[in-house]
């Protein structure tokens, strides 16, 4: 008997000591991750993100005083006064439990609660005997008040929302500290059974209502309320507390997503964004209206980004403009997808040119050919001698293509790197200078920082994301000079004739800069567009890549970029903004030939107003206009002899006659090196090459060789054309019965 004893004390202190050690390695408090709820900039209600799971677990910085009365009132009365376990209220659960024959009461208090929520198990005896040891542990080692702080965060209050502070803000829009006594009530009465307490649920909020009016009663006979308090909460009950629950709206749903892992580092669970929620609904109907109306065009789908410049604060986000539309690939983030942007890189070119001395505003730009690589212009024209402004506004392919030569690939490939544009996973030679064009993909988001930089006078700034983002400085990748410059002549309707007609998208009441991009085939049509405010970047095109017809970034984005700013700047519509964008701190303003890029002359018929630095401000009055009698004559570079004619202006008269002296004959074009392509859907004969070259002096006729045999003899201006023909060919200009010859450049066809 004795040794029978004897095992069974051993067996139970093994068993109470396996308890009490299991119970000392659970005696902490588990820090959970809470959800962090996204609202926009005005506090409305925009998602929320965090880790799979109960949402919430908000921590309490101090113990709300009116919810801890609440909530003990009913769940344990006498939590002041046991040290984590009730031995009155084990009491009477056995007695009640073995009356009834069933488990109809329970005696967990708030520690033992604690201790099952951080560690869910089946509900046994020896299972609750654990919690039970653990809560005495973990009172012993917090203390009441941080305990019961423990409960108040990871308490289940219904629809899958863990802790009082993230019930308080999902249900009631406020802090938990400005509960009223009646929702504090309503909030307390729903652990006891969340789902049977559902307040979102009418049934379930009249029965959640009956336990906090209990609730309300026990607090008045305990003395925490007086009785006009008590009255003043039960009458709140039962006729006018609002209950809620936060609907994600659609219209940022990429956004909320994106900015899952940027909210999970945030210190505060309640980050509010910088979106404005009601604007984003605006520039998606903005933009779904159009697409819906583009839709036999070939438009699947659209993105936007506004940017506040002041703060460089991200505004609206619009992903794709119907986040259900399966068709036209609503599920994809469009805004955080690489596409090609067309020339809304071209401005880069132009302003890192300028600091770097290879361009200043006066030097002229030759837009008349194809380059070596075949690369055109968009709409198959050439507009002769350019100043920079005007092949800027013009968005002129050829003079970006030179202007990226004069950089070098490398270090335009360097710059686009440096403005976040890509991640040099391939090398530049694999995009070759069609950089500047827009060869290489990138995303609007990744454009709207790398545009900001040229908005806000050169200096490069991340994205701000929440509504108190403080603007920093950012790195200057250009100087203020170039931004400006840049600025000016992108909002400068008349610089972008002929190319872009007058009122146009791009033409607003209020100043505006603006820049257009078409990848090939008309794949993708973006605008980037400034304000001294706002800046704007839209992409619209199809998820499956397919080509649109007719829509363009002038035709179709910009467009849409003008609706969002004239949306932004409600109070300019009129046009009585006079105040433009400001020119470079000490640059001087020079009228000037737009031919020559010198003072213009007494005869120059156009005259443009164009700022310059004091060191490139010329002084050297136009002569390529002058009198030859009564009517006014350009007198060009010979380079420029076939454009000049085919734009009818007219040029000085020169006898044509063979010179004593030696003749200079320089090709224009086809350029040494070409690799050019007939277009297989043209007619035979129909693909052809134009020949050109440089002659000076003048001469009466030169002689077009091909492969080493005569081809064609032409006068002024000397050109002819070539129908194409598969294979290496050799093309050089010579004088007739002269020596004189230009270098032969060598073309391959396919």
């Amino acid at each position: 008997m004795k040794r029978a004893v004897g095992l069974l004390l051993a067996v139970t202190g093994l068993m109470l000591g396996c308890v009490v050690g299991s119970a000392v390695a659970r005696c902490r408090l588990v820090d959970p991750a809470p959800t962090v709820q996204l609202r926009d900039r005005t506090g409305e209600f925009l998602g929320e993100v965090g880790p799979d799971g109960c949402l919430g677990h908000w921590r309490l910085p101090v113990l709300p005083e009116r919810m801890a009365a609440a909530t003990l009132a009913l769940e344990d009365r006498r939590f002041a006064d046991h040290p984590g376990v009730d031995p009155w209220a084990v009491g009477r659960a056995i007695l009640q439990n073995r009356r009834e024959g069933r488990v109809v009461s329970g005696a967990s208090t708030v520690a033992m609660q604690v201790a099952r929520m951080q560690d869910p198990g089946p509900r046994t005896l020896p299972r609750k005997a654990l919690e039970a040891v653990v809560a005495l542990l973990l009172v012993d080692r917090y203390g009441r008040d941080a305990v019961l702080a423990q409960y108040l965060r990871l308490a289940p209050y219904g629809n899958n929302t863990c802790g009082v502070g993230y019930a308080a803000r999902r249900y009631f829009d406020k802090p938990v500290e400005d509960l009223s006594w009646a929702e504090t009530a309503l909030l307390a009465a729903i652990p006891q059974s969340p789902r049977d307490h559902d307040p979102t649920d009418p049934e379930g909020l009249a029965r959640a209502s009956v336990r906090a009016r209990r609730i309300l009663d026990q607090l008045l006979a305990d003395g925490v309320l007086d009785p006009t308090t008590h009255r003043t909460a039960i009458g709140e009950l039962g006729r006018s507390v609002q209950v809620g629950r936060p609907v994600r709206p659609e219209a940022t749903l990429h956004a909320v997503l994106a900015l899952t892992d940027f909210a999970a580092a945030q210190p505060e669970p309640l980050l509010t964004t910088s979106l404005d929620l009601s604007l984003q609904r605006e520039v998606a109907a903005i933009l779904r209206r159009s697409v819906v109306a583009w839709e036999d065009q070939g438009a699947g789908n659209a993105a936007a980004v506004v940017l506040d410049l002041e703060t460089n604060q991200v505004l609206v986000d619009v992903g794709s403009v119907d986040w259900n539309d399966l068709h036209g690939g609503g599920g994809i983030d469009f805004s955080r997808t690489r596409r090609y942007p067309g020339s809304t890189l071209k401005p880069f070119v132009y302003a890192r040119a300028l600091d770097q001395g290879l361009l200043h505003p006066g030097a002229i730009l030759d837009d008349l050919q194809r380059g070596p690589d075949g690369i055109g212009n968009a709409d198959g024209r050439f507009l002769g001698p350019l100043l920079p402004r005007v092949a800027l506004a013009n968005s002129r392919n050829v003079p970006a293509i030179e202007l990226t030569r004069r950089l070098g690939l490398q270090d335009t490939y360097a710059l686009l790197a440096e403005l976040g544009l890509h991640d040099d996973a391939l090398p530049a030679s694999h995009y070759g200078l069609s950089l500047a064009i827009g060869g290489m993909p990138t995303t609007p988001l990744e454009l709207a920082r790398a545009w900001s930089a040229l908005a806000t006078d050169g200096r490069l700034r991340e994205l701000a994301w929440t509504a108190d983002a403080v603007a920093e400085p950012g790195e200057r990748v250009f100087s203020e000079a170039s931004a400006r410059w840049t600025a000016l002549a992108l909002s400068d309707p008349m610089a972008r004739l002929p190319t872009f007609p007058r009122m146009g998208n791009g033409e607003l009441p209020f100043p505006a800069a603006f820049k257009t991009g078409t990848s090939p085939e008309h794949r993708d049509a973006w605008t980037v567009a400034y304000t001294q405010r706002y800046l704007v970047v839209v992409w619209v095109g199809h998820p499956d890549w397919r080509p649109m017809e007719g829509l363009s970034g002038y035709r179709a984005a910009s467009l849409l970029a003008r609706r969002i700013l004239l949306r932004l700047h409600p109070d300019d519509a009129q046009g009585l903004a006079d105040t433009g964008f400001p020119a470079p701190d000490g640059w001087v303003d020079v009228p000037v030939c737009p031919l020559t890029g010198l003072r213009a002359g007494p005869q120059c018929g156009e005259v443009v107003t164009e700022w310059f630095p004091p060191s490139h401000a010329p002084t050297e009055s136009c002569a390529a206009h002058h009198l030859e009698g009564d009517h006014v004559v350009v007198d060009l570079p010979p380079r420029y002899a076939a454009w000049q004619a085919e734009a009818g202006l007219p040029g000085p008269t020169r006898p044509v006659v063979t010179p004593e002296g030696p003749v200079v004959m320089s090709l224009v074009s086809p350029v040494n090196g070409a690799h050019v392509t007939r277009d297989p859907d043209a007619p035979p004969g129909m693909s052809s090459l134009r020949l050109s070259v440089a002659v000076s002096p003048p001469v009466e006729q030169v002689v077009w060789y091909v492969d080493g045999d005569p081809y064609a003899v032409v006068g002024p201006p000397y050109e002819a054309r070539w129908a194409l023909e598969p294979g290496e060919h050799v093309f050089e200009a010579r004088l007739p019965w002269r020596p004189e010859r230009s270098a032969a450049v060598t073309v391959v066809a396919r």
